[in-house]
C-alpha cells in the first residue's frame, strides 16, 4: 500500500468521523432543548399543583361543614393528575 493510498484512507475515515461528530452534536443540542422545555413544563405544572393545593386547603378550612363540595373533588382529581404528570417528567429527566 502506498503512502498516498494510506493518506486517502485516513482522510475518508476522518471525514466519516467528523460527520458522526456533527450528528452527535446536533442530537445533543436537540436533547438539551427538549430537556429545557420539559423543565419549563415541570415548573409550570408545579405552579399549577401549588395553586390547586392552596385552593384545596382554603376550601377545606371553610366553616361550611358537611360533605366536600364537588369542585373540591374536581380540584383533588386535577392535583392527582398533575402529580402523576410531574412524576412522569421527573422519571424522564432522570433517564435522560
Amino acid at each position: 500500500m502506498t503512502p498516498a493510498t494510506e493518506i486517502d484512507g485516513l482522510e475518508i475515515k476522518l471525514r466519516q468521523l467528523a460527520a458522526k461528530v456533527d450528528r452527535q452534536r446536533a442530537q445533543y443540542e436537540a436533547t438539551l432543548t427538549e430537556n429545557e422545555n420539559l423543565k419549563r413544563e415541570l415548573d409550570r405544572q408545579l405552579g399549577v399543583v401549588s395553586s390547586l393545593k392552596d385552593k384545596l386547603v382554603q376550601s377545606q378550612s371553610s366553616p361550611e361543614g358537611g360533605a366536600p363540595p364537588a369542585d373540591t373533588r374536581d380540584h383533588q382529581e386535577t392535583i392527582d393528575y398533575c402529580l402523576q404528570e410531574i412524576d412522569r417528567c421527573i422519571e424522564w429527566l432522570h433517564r435522560n
